[in-house]
């Protein structure tokens, strides 16, 4: 199964940029959690990297980015009208991160600044609706954050998933092929200590101090890892094999 991504990281050309890793970084991430038989496609889109067609690929994951929605680029355009065909088609497709919001604003939500300032470092939200491919269950989904903008209204045919009192709508599901989540699970420590680093001018001292201790707590990667191949398994009509602990 060939999965594409939509790499929404523009670095520089500064070798030193941590940024350019990112992709690299989903590689691993996607190699240790999907099976053999999914294979990952990168699409370097603020490099006009695009897919030729929607089906291309037999699912899709728009990832992270450090621009925010707002930002005037026609990328940025680009991957809304993305995300509104896959939907209208019905492909799969997983949002993450900036993703997240990316399909939020394209079908009719909303994502603004929280008033709350920046959410960093590792948080947990208990889940509120299981969804057939959320195997294995959890009752908590503790993951890295690095946002300062949020979904704030949910599209209308929309079920929110999970949530907290940072962010409200932090997981939603759209029909049976929108997949969303605002938490990185494919932020490594090495990755998301760098970007504290490069963005603690930004965050207070005491949100750059509680972040960076919220590193040495267990992050739930394998099991939404999980969550993200037996999602895309479900909705191309593959048999999905039970988790360990015996439930499908």
């Amino acid at each position: 199964m060939k999965i594409g991504l939509l790499n929404a990281y523009a670095c520089t050309s500064d070798a030193a940029d941590f940024r350019q890793g990112y992709g690299a970084m989903f590689q691993r991430f996607f190699t240790e959690h999907f099976p053999s038989d999914f294979s990952l496609h990168e699409y370097n889109v603020t490099q006009r990297y695009w897919p030729n067609a929607l089906h291309e690929c037999d699912g899709w994951i728009i990832g992270a980015s450090q621009q925010g929605i707002h930002d005037k680029n026609s990328w940025i355009t680009k991957l809304m009208e993305f995300a509104c065909a896959c939907h209208f088609n019905q492909r799969p497709l997983i949002g993450i991160g900036f993703g997240h919001q990316v399909i939020a604003y394209a079908l009719g939500g909303d994502v603004n600044r929280s008033p709350k300032g920046w959410g960093a470092g590792l948080r947990g939200c208990n889940i509120r609706v299981q969804k057939p491919w959320m195997r294995p269950a959890l009752a908590c989904c503790s993951l890295n954050f690095s946002h300062q903008e949020q979904v704030t209204m949910l599209p209308g045919e929309a079920t929110l998933l999970a949530g907290d009192s940072l962010c409200l709508y932090q997981m939603y599901a759209i029909g049976e092929h929108i997949f969303a989540i605002q938490g990185h699970p494919e932020y490594d420590r090495s990755f998301m200590q760098r970007w504290l680093d490069e963005n603690r001018e930004n965050l207070t001292e005491e949100c750059y101090e509680q972040a960076l201790v919220s590193l040495d707590r267990p992050m739930d990667s394998d099991a939404v890892g999980s969550w993200m191949w037996r999602f895309f398994a479900y909705q191309n009509g593959a048999e999905i094999p039970p988790d360990p602990n015996g439930t499908k």
